[in-house]
């Protein structure tokens, strides 16, 4: 489901009034404090979806297993990834 059906269907769904601009403008604003907070080391809950945070991976070093290049070592240095986990209540669906 790409973000044009995902508006659509949550269009369907409402309780309330709302147009598909309205919904858009939500989703749009949602992924840039999502962004914005996960980049400042933060952690976001979207209540009964998902729990996104941020983590910090460590340098490693690892060795090149084909090509060329094959048993040289190399270097990943320290960076950010982003981590989405699951709410309980959303997993249990899927048993």
């Amino acid at each position: 489901m790409n973000k044009v059906e995902l508006v659509k269907r949550i269009v369907e769904v409402s309780t309330e009034e709302v147009n598909q601009k309205q919904v858009n403008a939500v989703l749009t604003a949602l992924e840039s404090v999502v962004k914005d907070v996960v980049l400042a080391d933060d952690d976001v809950t979207i209540p009964g979806v998902c729990k996104v945070k941020s983590k910090v991976v460590p340098e490693r070093t690892g060795k090149i297993m084909m090509g060329d290049k094959k048993g040289e070592t190399y270097v990943t240095p320290e960076h950010k990834e982003g981590s989405v986990k699951i709410v309980k209540s959303l997993k249990k669906v899927f048993e």
